[in-house]
C-alpha cells in the first residue's frame, strides 16, 4: 500500500508539470547582455526561426557553441578574452536561451542546419568552431 502511493506522488506530478508547462508564456528577451552591456544582442532568421546571437570583435571568425540546455551567455568570460584577436559569434540554438522554441523534433540535424544556417544569414564562410560537449559534434556534423 504505501509502495502504491509513493509511486501516485512521483508519477501524478509529471502529466501536471507537462500542462503547466505549456500554458507558461515564454521570458521577456533581455534588451541587454547582464555581463557585457557594450555588446548589441541581435537576432537572425533561420528558416523561420529567430536566433539570438552576439557579433564582437575583429580578426578571423570564431563561432562558440554551447551545450545542450545552456545559452550564449554560458561563454561569457570567454568571449571578452577573444574579442580582442577574433571576430566572436555566439548563438542560442532554436529552443535554448532565447532563440524562439519551434514546436519541432529536436534532433541533430536541428541544430546542424540551424547553425550553417546561421553563418549563411550573417555572411560567414569560413571560421574556427568552437564547440562544447554537443557544440563539438554540431560543429563536425553535416547534414
Amino acid at each position: 500500500m504505501v509502495m502504491v502511493g509513493s509511486a501516485c506522488l512521483v508519477v501524478f506530478p509529471v502529466p501536471i508539470s507537462y500542462v503547466v508547462e505549456a500554458w507558461r508564456a515564454p521570458p521577456p528577451s533581455p534588451t541587454q547582455l547582464g555581463w557585457a552591456p557594450d555588446i548589441p544582442i541581435r537576432y537572425a532568421n533561420v528558416h523561420g526561426i529567430n536566433i539570438r546571437d552576439v557579433k564582437v570583435g575583429q580578426g578571423p571568425p570564431l563561432v562558440l557553441l554551447h551545450t545542450l540546455r545552456t545559452q550564449l551567455d554560458m561563454f561569457q568570460k570567454l568571449i571578452p578574452a577573444l574579442f580582442q584577436d577574433f571576430e566572436v559569434y555566439a548563438l542560442d540554438y532554436p529552443g535554448h536561451g532565447f532563440s524562439d522554441i519551434p514546436k519541432v523534433e529536436y534532433t541533430p540535424e536541428l541544430f546542424i542546419t540551424a547553425v550553417a544556417g546561421f553563418l549563411e544569414r550573417v555572411n560567414v564562410e569560413h571560421a574556427f568552431v568552437v564547440g562544447e560537449s554537443i557544440g563539438g559534434t554540431i560543429a563536425l556534423g553535416k547534414v
